[in-house]
C-alpha cells in the first residue's frame, strides 16, 4: 500500500512542480465536472491531495487542488472563487470543521464533500453535504484490542493517554474507541495522564516529562497519531524506559511509525488510507456534480452522508505490508 502511495506522490509532485502553488488534473473527457480542493497540513492531507489528483486524472474530470487555505477565511474566499469559476463540487479538509455552516454559505448550493475532521451532523445533508473520512472510533477500538490480547486476564491498567486537538473529531472519536471497547471488555483503566498534545511529537515529550516526574505507575502509552507516539516511544527509549515492557500505540501507520515498530520501539498502530479517502471523495464529488445520489460508493452509509473508509490494524507480523 505505501509502495502505490508512493507511487501517486511521484506523479502528484511532477503535477505540482507544472502548476505552482496549486495544482490542476484532469482532461476534457470529464465533460462539465470541476471539482476543486481546498486544504493545508501535514503529509497526512497531503498525500490525501495527491491521491484525489491521481484520481481526477484517472477518471478524466477536472480537479483544481488549493496547497494554501490555512484559515477559515481564506477558505471562503477561495470557496467563493472557485464557485464563481464553475466549481460543480468542492472537497475540503475545513481548518475548523465548526465553521462547515459557513463554508456551505461560501460554496453557494454547491456540494461539499468534508473530509479528514468531520462537521457537526447538524451541518450534514444527504447527497449535498456529506462526509469521507474514517470511523475514528475504530481507530480508537483496534488500540485497545490490541492492548487487552497482549495482556489475557488483566483487569486494570494505568494509562497515559495523548490526545489530539480538542474537539477534532478524530481526537473524540479515538479517545471514545479505546474508552468504550476497554468498558466493554470489563477492563478498569485509571488514566495517570490524559492531556491534548495537539498531534506534535514534542508537546508529547514535554508532557510526558512532566508525567515522568510524577513517579506514577503506567502500564501503556496510548496516542491518537504516530507523530506523538514516535516521539514518545525514541524519547522511552534513550532514557532506558524498555517499550517492550510498556507499550506505545499510535494511529496512521506514517513512515515514520511504520520504522518505529521495525526497530522495535512502536508496539502498534493503525493504518488510516489517505490514498482511499482521497479517491473516495473524488469518486464522491464526481456524483454530486452529476446531481446523483453517492448510494453506489464502497463506505457509504444508509443516510448517504457518510463514506468510511476502513482502519488497518498494523503491528509486528504484518507492518511489512505498509512499507
Amino acid at each position: 500500500m505505501k509502495k502505490l502511495l508512493a507511487g501517486i506522490l511521484a506523479v502528484s509532485s511532477a503535477l505540482l512542480l507544472l502548476s505552482g502553488c496549486g495544482s490542476k488534473a484532469g482532461a476534457a473527457a470529464g465533460g462539465s465536472t470541476k471539482i476543486y480542493l481546498s486544504y493545508t497540513g501535514d503529509d497526512f492531507k497531503t498525500a490525501f491531495a495527491n491521491a484525489a489528483i491521481a484520481e481526477a486524472q484517472a477518471k478524466g474530470v477536472t480537479l483544481e487542488a488549493n496547497a494554501n487555505d490555512a484559515t477559515v477565511e481564506m477558505q471562503v474566499e477561495s470557496i467563493k472563487k472557485a464557485v464563481a469559476g464553475g466549481a460543480t463540487a468542492i472537497i475540503c479538509i475545513a481548518a475548523n470543521a465548526q465553521t462547515a455552516q459557513e463554508l456551505e454559505v461560501a460554496a453557494g448550493g454547491v456540494p461539499i464533500i468534508f473530509c479528514n475532521s468531520a462537521p457537526d451532523a447538524d451541518y450534514l445533508k444527504a447527497d449535498k453535504y456529506i462526509y469521507v473520512g474514517s470511523s475514528e472510533e475504530q481507530a480508537g477500538q483496534f488500540q485497545a484490542e490490541h492492548l487487552i490480547a497482549m495482556n489475557p486476564g488483566k483487569k486494570s491498567f494505568d494509562i497515559v493517554m495523548f490526545k489530539g486537538e480538542k474537539n477534532h473529531s478524530g481526537a473524540v472519536g479515538r479517545q471514545n474507541g479505546f474508552k468504550n471497547t476497554m468498558k466493554d471488555n470489563g477492563i478498569t483503566v485509571n488514566y495517570v495522564f490524559e492531556d491534548h498534545a495537539n498531534w506534535k511529537g514534542e508537546t508529547a515529550v514535554e508532557e510526558f516529562e512532566m508525567f515522568l516526574k510524577t513517579n506514577q505507575n503506567y502500564d501503556a502509552v496510548v496516542c491518537h497519531n504516530d507523530t506523538m507516539a514516535v516521539a514518545v516511544a525514541e524519547y522511552m527509549d534513550s532514557h532506558g524506559i524498555d517499550t517492550s515492557k510498556i507499550p506505545v500505540l499510535g494511529v496512521d501507520a506514517t513512515a515514520d511509525g511504520v520504522a518505529a515498530l521495525e526497530k522495535g520501539i512502536l508496539e502498534f498502530t493503525v493504518y488510516q488510507s489517505a490514498v482511499g479517502q482521497g479517491t473516495a471523495a473524488v469518486d464522491a464529488a464526481i456524483e454530486l456534480s452529476k446531481g446523483k445520489s453517492v448510494s453506489s460508493i464502497d463506505g457509504v452509509d444508509k443516510t448517504n452522508t457518510y463514506i468510511y473508509v476502513p482502519f488497518e490494524a498494523v503491528d509486528k507480523s504484518n507492518y511489512k505490508n505498509y512499507k
